[in-house]
């Protein structure tokens, strides 16, 4: 369906998982304490998603020319859709966000906080019309607003829970939440440049100034080798850590996180033309999934006492 290809649904689903992984392998699971109920979480997801959503399709309405040279297959605006149906689809998404958005405000107590999704939607505007062409800025906000849902579930469902007796064990909820969100953040940010280097040539007949860009893929290459290096300097010295007291997470991260992560280093210096960065990020995306699904393994191991 066309219209499921314009909002990019795999990568909706992946934001609507981690969210409810978080919600029912950690806060339901540990019994950690928290404050919307299920029907008032479920508003939350449907605005990350729809935020989402809303960025897709205001991308691909600015993108049109350079996807045209870059990923002529995934052009939908102007093929499937009018501009006009296009600019309807992401109002309508955006609409839906800022509903929701409030919804689940209210329903945890900081009614104020209901201008996030704003922000979040100017952010994702400017990022598509400006921010995306520079170097660094556009990788970083867009890494920012996808690991931004991740976030958004501590400070929604289980800050305002951080009361008396409580408040010890919402901390350790938070701050386990809060490493996810960093795993997010950095790693989507190595995709993004990757994303960048396999659309180097489009990028620059357009006018884009990306890091690869500038330094040309042949050479961006190394400096986003150097990002997975330090993403894996945490997740093999978290594997160290947990070695003796949870064997099982332990092997977990150690075959199906930090291994990949030595793999796609491999395959970025080996790396030479768009397809190699295109398997290189799909690997990333395949990282991406095995880093948010070890919380189900760190549970189980936890209740099971492996």
């Amino acid at each position: 369906m066309a219209l499921l290809k314009l909002i990019r649904w795999p990568n909706l689903l992946m934001i609507a998982l981690v969210q409810y992984l978080i919600r029912f392998f950690i806060t339901e699971s540990l019994n950690i304490p928290h404050v919307l109920n299920h029907l008032e979480y479920f508003y939350g997801v449907l605005c990350s998603i729809s935020l989402a959503a809303g960025g897709y399709v205001i991308n691909d309405i600015y993108d049109v020319g350079v996807d045209g040279d870059n990923k002529p297959g995934r052009v939908t605006v102007g093929k499937q859709f009018t501009d006009q149906a296009a600019w309807q689809i992401y109002f309508g998404f955006n609409i839906l966000a800022l509903f929701t958005g409030y919804l689940v405000a209210k329903a945890a107590g900081m009614p104020g906080l209901w201008m996030l999704p704003l922000i979040a939607i100017a952010l994702l505007y400017f990022y598509s019309v400006d921010l995306k062409k520079r170097p660094l800025v556009g990788n970083i906000l867009v890494s920012f607003l996808t690991a931004l849902p991740v976030a958004l579930v501590a400070l929604f469902d289980l800050v305002p829970a951080a009361e008396g007796d409580n408040r010890a064990m919402v901390r350790s909820a938070v701050e386990v939440v809060g490493a996810y969100a960093l795993f997010a953040f950095w790693s989507n940010f190595i995709r993004e440049m990757i994303k960048d280097a396999e659309d180097s040539k489009g990028d620059a007949r357009h006018g884009y100034r990306t890091l690869a860009v500038i330094m040309g893929p042949g050479q961006v290459k190394y400096v986003i080798a150097i990002l997975v290096a330090v993403m894996l300097s945490f997740t093999g010295f978290y594997n160290v850590y947990l070695f003796k007291s949870d064997l099982i997470s332990s092997l977990y991260i150690a075959l199906l996180v930090n291994l990949p992560q030595l793999v796609l280093i491999y395959l970025l210096l080996r790396a030479k033309n768009p397809r190699d960065f295109r398997k290189a990020s799909t690997f990333t995306k395949l990282i991406m999934l095995t880093g948010i699904l070890s919380m189900v393994v760190f549970t189980l191991s936890l209740k099971l006492n492996f």
